[in-house]
């Protein structure tokens, strides 16, 4: 009984090295499998041209082959290529199962890695979105298809003067309007009025019974800035939201053209002003 079960065990630490082994080698295949592939392709090569000289040294030496030993020989080649295909397809499944792990690996990642969120940073809306600038008005006439409009030219510190339309016939005489200096809103998108193209606008102060040309501080000169304390100045290249910022453009109890109550400046010059219209709209 002693004896057989000294055999047993004897058997069993064989059949656990020889399963460690097996699985070493499929581990090695498996890691390897590149490099075991070429060796057997050159040494599929090396055997058939080792075949095939041996086939021309036979025929050369008239030397009859039977059936036999030729159907060995291409059995054996045959035999080879199967081995080198099982091989492939071994290494193939392996490949497989790694592309598989990496996929898994991956989407782990981005799960655990979301892209970063867009900014959701914007421009305030407020006086600094507006382009004003002091202007010069260099000529002025009347709008060739419209009784209540003028056309004038105005210098806004630019290569060339601005073509402008302006709603002021019932409140300005033409004679008033030409060599004044006045403040332009230079970031509207240009449009034609009537047939003819407007690329700013002149700021009044407006009441519904008058509109007086808001006035610059002595001393300005064309393309000078108009600024509001406390709001940094970021124009926009073409203004979409003058509508919402006009709501707080007023003049107050001194006429002065204010943004909720601050008064427009221009840079060492003075302040912006209407004539005589106190705590109306400007637009």
């Amino acid at each position: 009984m002693d004896v057989a079960k000294k055999q047993l065990n004897t058997i069993k630490v064989i059949h656990t090295r020889l399963t460690e082994t097996i699985k070493r080698h499929k581990n090695d295949l498996a890691n390897n499998y590149n490099q075991e592939i070429e060796r057997l392709k050159k040494e599929q090569e090396s055997l058939k041209a080792q075949i095939e000289v041996e086939l021309t040294k036979l025929q050369k030496g008239k030397i009859q082959i039977g059936t036999d030993i030729e159907s060995g020989v291409k059995s054996s080649v045959v035999d080879v290529g199967k081995d080198h295909i099982s091989i492939e397809k071994t290494v193939s499944k392996e490949n497989t199962e790694v592309k598989k792990e990496f996929s898994k690996t991956e989407k782990k990642q981005k799960k655990n890695n979301p892209a970063p969120a867009k900014s959701t940073i914007t421009t305030p809306v407020d006086f600094g979105r507006l382009d004003l600038r002091v202007g010069k008005i260099l000529s002025a006439s009347k709008h060739p298809n419209a009784d209540a409009l003028y056309v004038e030219t105005i210098d806004v510190g630019e290569d060339k003067p601005r073509n402008v339309v302006s709603g002021l016939v019932k409140f300005v005489p033409l004679e008033s309007m030409s060599d004044r200096m006045v403040v332009v809103l230079c970031n509207l998108k240009p449009s034609k009025i009537r047939s003819i193209l407007s690329e700013a606008m002149v700021m009044c102060a407006s009441s519904p019974e008058n509109v007086e040309i808001l006035e610059p501080p002595s001393g300005s000169v064309p393309g000078d800035i108009v600024t509001v304390n406390g709001y940094s100045r970021s124009p926009d290249k073409v203004l979409k939201v003058f509508e919402e910022i006009a709501v707080d453009l007023k003049t107050d109890e001194k006429s002065q053209a204010t943004y909720k109550g601050i008064p427009w400046t221009v840079s060492d010059k003075g302040v912006v002003v209407a004539a005589s219209l106190k705590n109306v709209q400007i637009k």
